[in-house]
């Protein structure tokens, strides 16, 4: 007895919980480097130089340190000089938190109203192409598409006449016949007998 194969997902990850794990972590790595991007900026622009972690353990004793309150702790001890101080340090990190969080606001826009699958939205026009299309100075430029029966174009108007001159011809010539019966018409001259008779009886009197 042999066993069906195995069918294979073609989508590894289309299940919910593994776009939602996938999704978290994006967003917490992000947070993270936002903050370790503010403290870097902070320190060069208002303490000794760029200071950044070059190890994973380095890079959460930083954020460890950020959340307690201690900027820079974790650092080598040549770089925490260079740390700025914390007003600094914490509003450079939430100018970056500020940018990440309106880039990722405006990507997710984007995606929905332009990249989802399966959005019917991303064919239509927007207001303006409508407007454009379908404005009153278009309407008026097609109203002998969408009314013919009240606005006729130019061509439409000048085969109507053709017809109705056509029409009042057929009218006039059918009159015409119809008055032309053979009762009113002249008639032809009805062949004379009086003639004949003096013929007859000259004849006759020839043989007496």
């Amino acid at each position: 007895m042999t066993t069906p194969p195995r069918r294979r997902d073609p989508q590894p990850i289309g299940r919910g919980w593994e776009l939602a794990v996938v999704a978290a972590g994006g967003t917490l790595i992000a947070i993270a480097l936002a903050a370790l991007t503010g403290l870097g900026v902070a320190s060069a622009l208002w303490g000794g130089g760029w200071v950044w972690p070059h190890s994973t353990d380095t890079v959460v004793r930083v954020l460890g340190g950020l959340l307690h309150g201690q900027p820079g702790r974790g650092l080598p001890p040549d770089q925490l000089r260079q740390v700025a101080g914390q007003v600094p340090a914490y509003a450079c990190i939430a100018a970056a938190e500020l940018v990440l969080l309106s880039g990722a606001l405006t990507t997710t826009v984007l995606a929905v109203r332009y990249r989802r699958p399966g959005d019917a939205r991303g064919g239509m026009a927007t207001r303006r192409e409508a407007e454009q299309a379908l404005g009153l100075r278009q309407l008026r430029a097609g109203r002998a598409v969408i009314r013919p029966d009240r606005y006729p174009s130019r061509g439409g108007r000048g085969r109507l006449r053709r017809l109705l001159s056509t029409g009042a011809a057929a009218v006039r010539r059918r009159a015409h016949r119809s008055g032309a019966s053979p009762d009113s018409g002249p008639t032809a001259p009805r062949p004379s007998t009086s003639t004949s008779r003096p013929t007859v009886r000259s004849e006759k009197e020839s043989y007496r």
